[in-house]
């Protein structure tokens, strides 16, 4: 068993009838940890995950889980008892109560938590049929049967997709207890800070093949730069001039304008830059702050590795 990682992906490739392809190569997801995985619409993240799931049929794969390969892994019942998975796609029939969902569960798994039964509220909602249920209850039910059995891999879609603030809340700590006691590995794609601030581990997707894959820290300090100026052009002022002063400013690691703001993101030494910057185009409307996963989600769509 690979004491370091949950799973290996040593090459992995993907084509469909459309022309679309994906080509991921050396992509290690540690033991453990939460990793997440990020990019644009359609870059591929879902794809990525599902073929490490055996739901899409690759042109050609190498792929370890939990030290076994994948094939192997995917044929043992005692193997895929150890993993839970929430997917976009609520695949459950929708004619059946919670409290039936939650018997299919022990019935498969033979052991449930109470903590994620809690948790996730499950409980105020036993008595309903699914079809019956809120966007953001059938995700409570879609989360509780993905961990009730604390799996110790676990693959998450945008798993606060329709949750409101609070269960949201509740789901994040119920995650880092996953992991910070119960020692489980996460894989989460998200488009969402919050869930995001809970990340070990940073997998960029861009194009369709593996971008940057950090940890959070080295993200934020050595690829986009530990600190976020943002200022707003007034009407008439001269962006051009502005961007081409910017593009020469010595701690600029990057910067990205839209229609009338631009995204300054740099290293310790950004701030006396920035507030050169603003005195010597007389800006009134800007910010400066350490940068944080709004910052990383916004600039991963921007960057390849």
């Amino acid at each position: 068993m690979d004491q370091q990682n949950i799973i290996k992906v040593e090459t992995l490739k993907l084509e469909f009838d459309d022309g679309t392809a994906f080509d991921f190569n050396d992509i290690n997801f540690a033991r453990g940890k939460v990793t997440g995985i990020i990019g644009a619409n359609g870059s591929g993240k879902t794809t990525l995950v599902e073929a490490i799931l055996g739901l899409k049929k690759p042109k050609e794969s190498k792929i370890w889980i939990n030290g076994i390969d994948q094939k192997q892994f995917f044929n043992s019942v005692e193997h895929r008892l150890g993993l839970g998975s929430q997917l976009q796609i609520f695949a459950f029939s929708e004619l059946v109560k919670v409290r039936e969902m939650v018997a299919l569960h022990k019935a498969l798994y033979k052991k449930q938590s109470q903590k994620i039964y809690d948790d996730l509220a499950i409980g105020e909602i036993s008595g309903k049929r699914l079809d019956k249920l809120s966007g953001g209850q059938k995700q409570r039910v879609n989360l509780y049967m993905a961990l009730a059995h604390m799996p110790q891999l676990i693959t998450l879609d945008e798993p606060s997709a329709a949750l409101d603030k609070a269960m949201a809340e509740k789901l994040i700590n119920l995650l880092k207890y996953l992991v910070d006691e119960q020692n489980c590995s996460i894989l989460l794609i998200t488009h969402h800070p919050y869930e995001l601030d809970i990340c070990d581990e940073i997998l960029t997707i861009l194009g369709g093949t593996k971008g940057y894959h950090v940890n959070r820290a080295q993200f934020i300090e050595t690829i986009i730069g530990k600190f976020h100026g943002q200022i707003f052009i007034p009407e008439g002022q001269d962006a051009k001039a502005i961007e081409t002063k910017i593009s020469h400013l010595k701690h600029v690691k990057s910067h990205l304008r839209k229609h009338d703001q631009i995204d300054i993101y740099g290293d310790d030494g950004l701030e006396a830059d920035f507030l050169t910057l603003i005195k010597n185009f007389d800006l009134n409307s800007y910010s400066f702050a350490q940068t944080n996963s709004a910052d990383i989600l916004k600039i991963s769509t921007q960057i390849a590795g």
